[in-house]
């Protein structure tokens, strides 16, 4: 009985690290791109850090953070600008998983509830580094497949399918 507590409890303290985790990075991103903590993008991204609490993805988007930091930071690529279905997400261009020219252009935030029902979503990287990233995804530990041809990463909620932007 005891051991079992024990163990709800340190699940339940891991979720609540994982979630501070998540909004410190994420408000730590925004202040570096130049936003003040009364900014309208960092109250979206706080209702954006709770849904994907309540969602259970906290750890999938710190997993997906980790990737593309280790594959910008190894191999000096980053995903490609404006595209993808992180790009809406004021959490994850804060995180550097998507990146726009400019925050004030940013589209209408998606839901995220529609994006895990998608349960498939996109990451675009260059044609001509495409498959170095998925190398080093697979090299480092990650959970690498494919599906319809195309090169996935599964996550515990998420898969994201590794695209290449074409010219």
């Amino acid at each position: 009985m005891a051991k079992k507590k024990n163990k709800n409890r340190n699940l339940a303290l891991a979720k609540k690290v994982a979630v501070e985790s998540l909004r410190f990075q994420t408000h730590f991103g925004l202040k570096m791109m130049g936003r003040t903590d009364d900014d309208i993008l960092q109250r979206m991204a706080e209702g954006e850090i709770n849904f994907i609490e309540e969602l259970d993805l906290t750890q999938d988007i710190l997993d997906l953070k980790d990737l593309v930091e280790g594959v910008k930071k190894e191999l000096g690529i980053t995903p490609t600008p404006e595209k993808g279905d992180f790009c809406t997400s004021t959490t994850a261009i804060a995180l550097g998983i998507a990146n726009i020219p400019t925050l004030d252009n940013m589209q209408m935030p998606a839901s995220w509830q529609e994006q895990i029902s998608k349960k498939i979503l996109t990451i675009y990287y260059p044609e001509e580094s495409r498959n170095a990233v998925v190398g080093w995804a697979k090299a480092n530990g990650y959970n690498t497949s494919t599906y319809l041809g195309q090169p996935i990463v599964k996550f515990k909620q998420i898969y994201v399918i590794i695209e290449r932007t074409r010219k």
